[in-house]
C-alpha cells in the first residue's frame, strides 16, 4: 500500500500547478498525483491559454494579478507562453464599467482603428476600441508537460490511473485506484476540472453549485501577422487569439449549453460553426467567412463566477470551478490552495 502526505486528484493546469507550489514551499513533503489518462490531457489540452488582466470582483482581480506577475516571471527560454499586445472593443456608452473590470496595468489607451487588418468597425461608431498591455496566450498542454518534466524526480505522479474511491481513515483518507492499488493519504486535493460526477468524490461537491458550460473555440484557416493583437469583444464575452504557435486564428465565443457531460463532448455541431459565424461577422465578415473547424470541450463553472477553492472536510480541499479559467487564474488558486494547507497544519 502506498502512502503519501498528499494526493492531488487530477493532472490538468490547476493540479500541475498546485504541486508545482506545494514543493516550492514544502519541499520535503511528499505529493502524488493521479490523472486518468496523461497529465494535460483534459480541458487543459484543449484550453486557448489566453491570458488578460481582468477579474469580475476585487477577489478575482487579486488572482488575476497574481497569476499575471507569476506567469511573467516564466516568459522567456523555451516556456510556451507568448506575450501579445492587446486590444479591447466594447460599447462607448458602459466604457468605464467594462474598464472597471480590468487592472491598471492594462493601461488601455483609446485608438482609431484596429491593429487587425480585418476587423471591420467602419460606421460602428457606438463602440470603442482601446489598446492595452498584459495579454499573451499559452501552450496549456506543453506547459503542463514542462513542469512534469520538472517535477518528474520530485513527486510521485500517476497517469492512466483513475481514483475510484475515496474514503476517511483514521487521520487521513484512503484512495482506490483503477490499477487495484490503494493509497493513504494525509490530505487530498481535488482538481477535477469538468469531471464532477465521478462516484469518488460527487456527493462531497454536491453542494458547491457546480455546473458544467461548453466551450467552443473555432480555428480561423489564415495565418496571422507577426504583429496581429489579441481582440476581446468585451460585450459578447469573446475573443480574437492569433495562434502563431499553430499559424491559425482561434476565436472563442460563449456558448450556453449547460449541464453537459464531458464524455457526451465529442465533436464540433453544425450549430457551433453557424454561431461562431454569427457572433464574429459583428467585426470581421472576412474572418467569419474562414470558420470551418475547431474545438469542443466543457469546463466547470461556479455560480458566484469565483473559483471556489474549499475545504470539504479535514484534509479535503476542492480546488476548481474557475469558469473557464483555469489556465488563467491556476497560480493564484495554488496559492489558496497552500493557503487551506497550512491552516490545515496549525
Amino acid at each position: 500500500m502506498m502512502k503519501t502526505d498528499i494526493a492531488i486528484v487530477g493532472g490538468g493546469i490547476i493540479g500541475i500547478v498546485i504541486a508545482r507550489e506545494i514543493i516550492k514551499n514544502t519541499p520535503n513533503a511528499s505529493i502524488s498525483i493521479f490523472e486518468k489518462r496523461i497529465l494535460g490531457s483534459g480541458s487543459s489540452f484543449y484550453s486557448a491559454g489566453v491570458h488578460f488582466p481582468r477579474g469580475v470582483n476585487p477577489r478575482v482581480q487579486k488572482m488575476s494579478l497574481y497569476s499575471h506577475n507569476y506567469y511573467q516571471e516564466l516568459i522567456g527560454g523555451n516556456t510556451p507562453i507568448y506575450p501579445l499586445t492587446m486590444e479591447l472593443i466594447t460599447r462607448s456608452a458602459h466604457l468605464d464599467k467594462t474598464l472597471s473590470n480590468y487592472l491598471p496595468l492594462a493601461e488601455f489607451t483609446p485608438v482609431i482603428t484596429s491593429l487587425n487588418s480585418d476587423i471591420e468597425l467602419s460606421g460602428q461608431k457606438k463602440l470603442a476600441i482601446l489598446q492595452g498591455k498584459g495579454g499573451h496566450y499559452a501552450d496549456v498542454f506543453k506547459l503542463v508537460n514542462l513542469f512534469m518534466h520538472e517535477l518528474r524526480l520530485q513527486i510521485d505522479i500517476h497517469e492512466g490511473v483513475s481514483v475510484d474511491s475515496l474514503q476517511r481513515q483514521g487521520n487521513g483518507y484512503l484512495l482506490g485506484l483503477s490499477s487495484g492499488e490503494q493509497v493513504i493519504a494525509s490530505k487530498v486535493i481535488l482538481a477535477p476540472g469538468p469531471w464532477l460526477a465521478e462516484p469518488a468524490w460527487r456527493d462531497r461537491i454536491a453542494d458547491l453549485g457546480i455546473r458544467i458550460k461548453k466551450i467552443v473555440a473555432v480555428h480561423i484557416a489564415q495565418v496571422p501577422a507577426a504583429n496581429a493583437p489579441l481582440s476581446i469583444f468585451h460585450d459578447d464575452d469573446a475573443f480574437l487569439l492569433p495562434c502563431h504557435s499553430r499559424n491559425h486564428w482561434l476565436f472563442s465565443y460563449t456558448c450556453q449549453e449547460w449541464d453537459v457531460k464531458p464524455k457526451d463532448i465529442t465533436a464540433l455541431q453544425s450549430q457551433d460553426i453557424e454561431t461562431a459565424k454569427n457572433v464574429l461577422s459583428r467585426y470581421s465578415q472576412a474572418l467569419a467567412k474562414k470558420i470551418h473547424d475547431g474545438r469542443v470541450f466543457c469546463d466547470a463553472y461556479s455560480a458566484s463566477r469565483e473559483p471556489i477553492i474549499t475545504q470539504l472536510d479535514d484534509g479535503l480541499i476542492y480546488a476548481g470551478g474557475a469558469n473557464g479559467s483555469g489556465y488563467r487564474l491556476a497560480p493564484a488558486i495554488a496559492s489558496e490552495v497552500i493557503a487551506l494547507l497550512s491552516q490545515t497544519n496549525t
